[in-house]
């Protein structure tokens, strides 16, 4: 038998956000409506998921691999940095610099994409129910 495998998810750190960056091959752009969804998302949920970063302990930082619109959102609402103290949940994985490429894309890819039909009936379910 090998060695236990603990996922990164489990190992959950508060980190402050002055020591987190982001990478510098991210390819991922996110709409001003979707950041301004995710920012309100944040706002009500809070941070439901940790930013994925692989800590440099030379430089003392950590580094992105996913998550960094989440990261985004703190560095533009005082309110939410604020309420988080300048803290961000953040997972760690150590892996060569290739190997955290290769996860980012796959992060990216793994999130889909919406169908506008399908979207467009949920919403109109939430309005009725509000209604």
């Amino acid at each position: 038998m090998g060695e236990l495998f603990i996922s990164p998810a489990y190992q959950v750190q508060r980190v402050p956000i002055e020591k987190i960056r982001a990478n510098s091959y991210n390819p991922n752009k996110t709409a001003p409506s979707e950041f301004k969804l995710l920012e309100r998302s944040i706002l009500e949920d809070g941070y439901t998921m940790p930013i994925v970063c692989y800590y440099d302990k030379e430089k003392d930082i950590y580094e992105i691999v996913d998550g960094f619109h989440r990261y985004l959102v703190m560095k533009n609402s005082p309110e939410i940095a604020q309420r988080e103290h300048n803290c961000l949940p953040v997972s760690i994985i150590d892996r060569p610099l290739e190997d955290r490429i290769a996860s980012t894309i796959r992060h990216n890819r793994a999130r889909g994409t919406h169908s506008i039909e399908l979207m467009t009936k949920i919403v109109q379910q939430l309005v009725l129910k509000r209604d």
